[in-house]
C-alpha cells in the first residue's frame, strides 16, 4: 500500500482517536463525506495536504483547486473562501508552518514576488514524512521524542519542493510580507468601519501606491476588497444566528445599503443572504474548517 493509500486509511481513524491539538499543536485532520457550500475561513501559514477528494480555495482573482496527493501552502495570515468540491470522502491533514523553523533552515532566503498561496503535487518524500508523523499519534511513548524531527523534515521537504520559494517567506520578518501582515491586521480590527487608504498607509509608514502594490502582490486583492471579504465572512456567521434580519446584519458589518450587501454576498457565496441562511439552517453540523 503506497503512502497516499495509507494516509486515507489513517486519517479517519486518528480523527476519531485524537481531539484537535491534543497531540501536535497546529496539526489538524479533516474527514468529510459532504460537498459543502463556499465558506470564508481565516487561515495562517500552513500546509494542507489532501489524501482524497478535492477542494477549491478562492482569494479575489485566484481560484486554486487541489485534490488527491496535492497540497496547498499559505505563507501568511489570510481570509479565504474555501469549498470541498469532491468528497468520496474528502480526507486531508493540515500542519501550521513555523516561522522559526523555516528561518533556521533557510537563513539566506531570497525575496519572493507572488501571491501568498500556491498548489503543487506532493512528492513521495513529503507524503512519507507526513505519514510517519501521523503514525506516531498511535504511539504516545514515541511521539514527544520523534515528532520534532519529523516536523523538521516536513518543513525541509516543503522548502526543497516546488513551492520552496513561497514557504521561505514564512520565515522572513522584514520584507513586504511583514508589511502586508500589518496592513491586514489593521483592516481586520476595523472591518466594519470606513477605511481610508491614506490612514492605512500612514499606519504602516509607506506611500499609498506602495501599500496597494504590495498588498495586491501578496493577496491578489486591494485592501478594500480584503475588507469586503472580512465583512461578508462575519455576516455569514451572524446570519446563522439571525437568518431573518438581513438589513440589521448588513448594518452590523458596515454596509449602508442592504441591496449592495445582498449583491456582494451572492457574488461571493453563490446564494442570497436569506437563501444561504436557510441552507445553513437545514444542514447538519459540518466538521470545522482547518482554521
Amino acid at each position: 500500500m503506497d503512502a497516499l493509500a495509507q494516509l486515507c486509511d489513517l486519517i479517519p481513524r486518528l480523527k476519531a482517536l485524537a481531539p484537535r491539538g491534543s497531540w501536535l499543536p497546529g496539526c489538524v485532520l479533516l474527514a468529510s463525506q459532504d460537498v459543502g457550500a463556499p465558506a470564508c475561513t481565516r487561515v495562517e501559514p500552513m500546509l494542507i495536504l489532501v489524501a482524497a477528494g478535492q477542494k477549491r480555495t478562492m482569494l479575489a482573482g485566484s481560484d486554486l483547486r487541489y485534490g488527491d496527493g496535492e497540497y496547498l501552502i499559505y505563507s501568511m495570515d489570510l481570509t479565504v473562501t474555501g469549498q470541498i468540491t469532491r468528497a468520496d470522502p474528502f480526507l486531508a491533514v493540515g500542519l501550521t508552518l513555523r516561522p522559526d523553523l523555516v528561518a533556521e533552515l533557510t537563513p539566506e532566503a531570497e525575496p519572493f514576488i507572488g501571491p501568498a498561496m500556491g498548489v503543487a503535487k506532493a512528492g513521495e518524500d513529503l507524503l512519507d514524512a507526513v505519514l510517519r508523523l501521523l503514525r506516531l499519534v498511535e504511539r504516545p511513548r514515541d511521539f514527544p521524542v520523534l515528532s520534532p524531527g519529523l516536523e523538521r523534515e516536513i518543513h525541509w521537504r516543503l522548502l526543497t519542493g516546488p513551492l520552496g520559494a513561497l514557504v521561505r517567506q514564512v520565515g522572513r520578518a522584514d520584507d513586504r510580507f511583514a508589511l502586508v501582515r500589518r496592513a491586514a491586521r489593521w483592516i481586520e480590527n476595523r472591518y466594519d468601519q470606513p477605511i481610508r487608504a491614506g490612514d492605512l498607509a500612514r499606519h504602516i509608514d509607506v506611500s499609498v501606491p506602495t501599500l496597494n502594490r504590495h498588498f495586491r502582490e501578496v493577496t491578489t486583492m486591494s485592501p478594500v476588497q480584503y475588507q469586503k471579504q472580512l465583512r461578508l465572512q462575519r455576516a455569514r456567521i451572524l446570519l446563522a444566528a439571525a437568518p431573518d434580519d438581513i438589513a440589521a446584519t448588513a448594518h452590523a458589518v458596515g454596509y449602508e445599503s442592504p441591496s449592495q450587501f445582498s449583491r456582494e454576498y451572492r457574488r461571493l457565496f453563490g446564494l442570497s443572504p436569506s437563501e444561504d441562511a436557510r441552507r445553513q439552517a437545514s444542514l447538519s453540523p459540518e466538521p470545522p474548517p482547518f482554521h
